[in-house]
């Protein structure tokens, strides 16, 4: 008798797609199939070794990682059966986005688009601390005082390009969210079709406070958001976490972070771009909210976000902030106390060109926002706020920034506009594909306010009835989104702040 030993681990060049994946070669080893073909132990030996080493080229061809570039290095491109993923290598910074970062994913893109043997595109991170934080701005802005402006703008450039490149993509993107998720993160992922949030992810469009503006497509996306969510959390930097994501409509599904490796091999012998085939793949990991009601840290002031974010000047907001502080519900007159806080700290400037590119934005295909985005930032980038606000909080890690000018008083609208808005720019981004939608093409997220709204005004010709209680509206869009989990306690919650029970107990939307 005698005992067949397990291969021994390989070396990293043979292998290597994620450094904190093992894989056990082993189990390609099938024991019976030797010694059917084989008697002699000596036979037996030589057959596994000629065996393995012919199951491990395969391995090698189905999953492979290319690092030729700084960009690659940062960016793994993986590839494993029909699905590719690309995993964001820069631990170190959060993985904010450098220029040959964004170049590298750009050019993966275009490879798995024009190849017959990917279904699908994964994005994800190898950091448990972040998605990625943003993009590297401490960079850029050294860029420009280096003299090389060309090459700082050129980032902006091709970070846009990716954002549309991503948003028009002819195959499923599925963007799996981890940690910090913020700025170009968010680009990075939110105009995919499928955005998966965990416990841990955090969501942030914290520009304003280092003197910029939300951008990566912001202009588009936040406008779109329910009610006036999209601009408070613009111009506060207000983070959401968890559940919130889903909630909000930034995440389509929520999913626990132990499941995360299993969904992705689950995705990537799919064997479809079929995008409905990928949606009822990810549902199959998602989770049970703990309670039955809605787990969503803005619920209970969104009638207090929108009645304060309705006023397209910042005065008229911060008035309107000022007044809720003396509300006599204690919870809303601590959240106005706070964001009046929030808003001190950010760059008066930078608050009223959001304000103003988000009411913008609100009427502007995605590539119309990005190109209006990359013209602001052109103008940006020769401002002293932008320069200060990296250099206070990113450098010297402080909230010490010297705003100029250092009121809202003191910022002219009309010369602000005619500057960033009206003045023509040179920047031109060459967009890689020609999709110009007003809405996203692929809705696989919670049904949105804007949904729920047209059910209950009778503006649907699917819901049938015109007159529909809130317990009927629930059940049609629970039956349209096939019971999807979270479906039933948004649009409970929508209907009762944003609708009243009239004659025999219809729901009657409340404008």
């Amino acid at each position: 008798m005698f005992a067949l030993r397990k291969v021994p681990a390989l070396p990293p060049s043979v292998f290597c797609v994620r450094r904190t994946q093992v894989l056990n070669t082993h189990r390609y080893f099938s024991i019976p199939a030797f010694r059917k073909r084989v008697g002699a132990p000596g036979l037996l030996m030589a057959d596994a070794k000629s065996t393995t080493l012919s199951r491990l080229d395969g391995i090698r061809r189905m999953i492979q990682t290319e690092q030729n570039t700084e960009g690659d290095r940062h960016v793994l491109a993986v590839s494993n059966k029909t699905g590719r993923t690309l995993v964001l290598n820069r631990p170190e910074a959060l993985n904010s986005l450098t220029l040959p970062m964004v170049q590298s994913i750009e050019t993966q893109l275009q490879r798995w688009g024009k190849s017959a043997l990917c279904n699908i595109v994964m994005l994800r991170s190898n950091s448990p601390k972040a998605f990625c934080a943003g993009g590297d701005v401490v960079s850029v802005v050294k860029t420009w005082k280096e003299g090389e402006t060309t090459k700082a703008v050129k980032f902006f450039k091709d970070e846009y390009r990716m954002n549309h490149h991503i948003a028009s993509y002819n195959k499923p993107i599925v963007a799996m969210l981890n940690g910090y998720t913020m700025g170009g993160g968010v680009g990075l992922s939110i105009h995919a079709p499928f955005r998966v949030a965990n416990e841990t992810t955090v969501f942030a469009m914290p520009e304003t406070k280092i003197g910029l503006f939300p951008d990566v497509g912001a202009s588009f996306f936040l406008p779109r958001m329910d009610g006036q969510t999209g601009v408070y959390l613009g111009m506060t930097g207000e983070r959401l976490k968890g559940r919130d994501l889903l909630y909000a409509g930034i995440a389509t599904h929520y999913v626990p972070s132990e499941r995360y490796q299993m969904l992705e091999q689950r995705l990537q012998g799919l064997g479809t771009s079929d995008y409905d085939v990928v949606n009822e793949a990810i549902e199959e990991f998602v989770a049970q909210p703990e309670d039955e009601g809605i787990d969503y840290s803005l619920a209970a002031i969104r009638d207090a976000i929108d009645w304060c974010f309705q006023y397209n000047t910042v005065e008229e907001i911060v008035a309107a902030l000022e007044q809720e502080c003396m509300s006599n519900s204690e919870m809303h007159a601590e959240w106005a106390k706070k964001t009046l806080g929030q808003l001190s700290k950010m760059s008066p400037t930078s608050l009223k060109l959001t304000l103003e590119l988000l009411r913008n934005g609100q009427k502007l295909n995605i590539k119309q926002a990005l190109q209006l985005e990359l013209r602001l930032m052109e103008k940006r980038l020769e401002s002293h706020d932008m320069h200060e606000g990296i250099e206070a909080l990113l450098v010297r890690k402080s909230d010490d920034a010297k705003w100029e000018p250092s009121t809202l008083e003191e910022v002219d609208m009309e010369a602000l506009s005619a500057e960033y808005f009206d003045n023509p720019s040179n920047a031109i981004i060459e967009f890689t594909h020609r999709a110009a939608f007003t809405e996203y093409p692929h809705k696989f997220g919670l049904p949105t306010e804007k949904d729920i709204g047209e059910v209950v005004r009778g503006n649907n010709p699917q819901a049938g009835a015109f007159r529909m209680s809130r317990e009927d509206v629930i059940q049609f869009f629970e039956k349209s989104f096939a019971d999807k989990i979270g479906v039933r306690q948004k649009v409970d919650w929508i209907l009762h702040i944003k609708t009243k029970l009239g004659d025999g107990n219809y729901a009657e939307w409340v404008i």
